[in-house]
Order: C-alpha cells, then structure tokens, then sequence
C-alpha cells in the first residue's frame, strides 16, 4: 500500500561528523556535532537521460544523478564550524582565511518535519563545503522590522569509498516495531552507520 505523500514544514538537527577513513575495508567518523539555527536546506541534485543512437533511432537510453548535495541557509556560520569546514585552526579564537585551506570531508544528518508530526530522517556519507566569507553585515535600521541576515553554503556530495552510496533516508512512519522515535534519534545523530532493525 502506498502511503498518502505529506508536505514537509520544518528542518532541524543538522549534525555532521568529520570523515576520518574512508576505504573499501570500512569507515570511520568523528564525533557529531550539532549546528544550531538552520533555516533552510535544498538539494542541488540534478539528473536526466543520455540517448545513445544507433540503427537510425534510440538504441539505448541511460539515466543518471549529477551535482549531488545541498545547499544550507544557516542562521549564522559560528567561527569554530567554519574553520572546521575550511580545514583551518583557530589561533586565540581567531580564524584566519588564507591559501593554506584544505578540502576536509564530513558526513551529515538532519531531520524533516512533515505536516502529521512524523519526520524524515537525511543523511549524507561524505562530502565538503564550500561557501562565501560570512563576515558581511548590514546597518541596523533606525527604526521598523530588523532585516535579518543569514549564511550560506552549499555541500558537494561524493560517493563513499567504502559502499559507493551517496545519501539515504528514512522515513519515521517505517520504523520497525519496538523501535521508538527517541531511540531511532539518538542512534542516527551519533552513529553515520546506523540502521534500525527489528527488536
């Protein structure tokens, strides 16, 4: 039976874990760390279909995915994320941006809120971001509504080494039974290689 399709209304716990191996053996993540204030997050994925012609027509036709990731609006990008993301280290608290960064990978989960309550659980297994400095601002207005402003970055997915999967999700409505919403959460924001099974 096929479920009725819900609108999703909400996103938060966007967590991610640094990549530490990633080989054909097996993989291994950092611990996970939350950041707070997402606004927004929106695929890039792309796809279509390649037609290879032969015998005066369309003798075979291949889909496929590209540009694979998302993009996130944050509320702000804290100084220790960025320098996470950019593979720099903070001197004092101080981040300094120079030609010394490096391409650093990290796997991500998040949670959608649909309109019944239930969520739908994302995570991505590996990938680096990319964004603009976050250091630009505006005047404050005198006075009226404040126009608050938000960071950007977008997370270029690559498949795993270790099972050549990008991303996958999961819906809480499937949830086996004797699994709660409560324990399924605690594993899938601490453990990137977490499936739930049946008690």
């Amino acid at each position: 039976m096929i479920k009725r399709p819900l609108p999703t209304i909400g996103v938060d716990k966007y967590t991610f874990f640094k990549l530490m191996s990633d080989a054909e053996s097996g993989v291994q993540y950092g611990e996970a760390y939350n950041l707070k204030g997402t606004v927004e997050i929106t695929p890039t994925d792309a796809g279509g279909a390649d037609v290879f012609d032969a015998d005066n027509g369309a003798y075979e036709t291949t889909s496929y995915i590209e540009k694979l990731g998302h993009d996130i609006t944050n509320a702000d990008i804290p100084p220790e994320v960025d320098a996470m993301w950019r593979g720099l280290t903070q001197k004092n608290g101080v981040v300094e941006v120079g030609n010394d960064t490096k391409t650093v990978y990290f796997g991500v989960a998040w949670r959608i809120l649909k309109s019944d309550g239930s969520y739908r659980y994302v995570r991505y297994y590996k990938g680096s971001y990319s964004f603009a400095s976050n250091v630009g601002g505006k005047t404050k207005p005198s006075n009226g509504s404040i126009d608050r402003q938000t960071a950007k970055a977008t997370y270029t997915a690559l498949q795993r080494d270790f099972d050549n999967n990008y991303y996958a999700y999961f819906d809480e409505s499937d949830l086996p039974e004797g699994i709660s919403r409560e324990s399924f959460e605690e594993n899938w924001f601490t453990d990137m290689n977490y499936y739930p099974e049946v008690q």
